[in-house]
């Protein structure tokens, strides 16, 4: 831990602005991937086949019940399917895009934040490097001659740290980015797929 620390400090002010957007990339990451992957998600099959049941059950109180249920993505969509069961068709759809553009903004929002803090990691060790660099350099050209090696070499390894520290910050950044957009697209999908399913299973009932 102490040699950690010392790494910390000897990659110069930097580090502790790194350490600011790494704090605030930590922040967006687990409140995006609370919200996404476990509030707003839902098993789809087990969910809409319950509800098909209900539906073909004409049980329509006790499917709007179900939806209530959930807090997913899905479920708020088809709740609204299901309440407009008495229209048409067309009616159906648009309570559900009218959701749908509701609740996707939701799944979507911060998310974009990932991928520019992740850049600015990245950015921030390298600038960090040269500076590092420049501030070696600097003090190899008034040191003597046998200290001159041996004080480029520490300037050069405590300048990389910072580049190290970038890319330590800005690669989780992008992985966890890429899953949540992987994950909204799954939603969204579904949420495509299941109302028509839904709208079509209930205006056959009533044709």
């Amino acid at each position: 831990m102490g040699r950690l620390f010392t790494q910390f400090t000897d990659g110069g002010d930097f580090m502790w602005v790194i350490l600011l957007v790494a704090a605030f990339a930590i922040a967006v990451m687990l409140e995006r991937t609370f919200f996404v992957i476990f509030k707003s998600s839902i098993n789809a099959k087990r969910f809409v086949g319950e509800l098909e049941r209900l539906i073909s059950n004409r049980n329509m109180e006790q499917a709007i019940a179900l939806c209530n249920t959930s807090n997913s993505a899905l479920a708020k969509v088809l709740r609204e399917v299901v309440k407009n069961h008495a229209g048409t068709g067309r009616d159906m759809q648009v309570a559900a895009d009218a959701k749908t553009l509701e609740v996707l903004p939701e799944l979507e929002k911060r998310v974009g934040y990932l991928d520019m803090l992740g850049q600015i990691a990245t950015l921030l060790g390298l600038l960090g490097t040269i500076s590092g660099l420049m501030t070696a350099f600097d003090a190899v050209s008034q040191a003597s001659p046998e200290d001159a090696a041996a004080m480029l070499g520490r300037g050069i390894a405590a300048a990389m740290l910072t580049t190290m520290f970038g890319l330590v910050v800005a690669v989780p950044c992008i992985v966890v980015s890429s899953i949540i957009k992987a994950k909204t697209k799954k939603i969204t999908n579904e949420i495509d797929m299941y109302t028509v399913q839904i709208s079509t299973q209930i205006t056959r009932m009533k044709g």
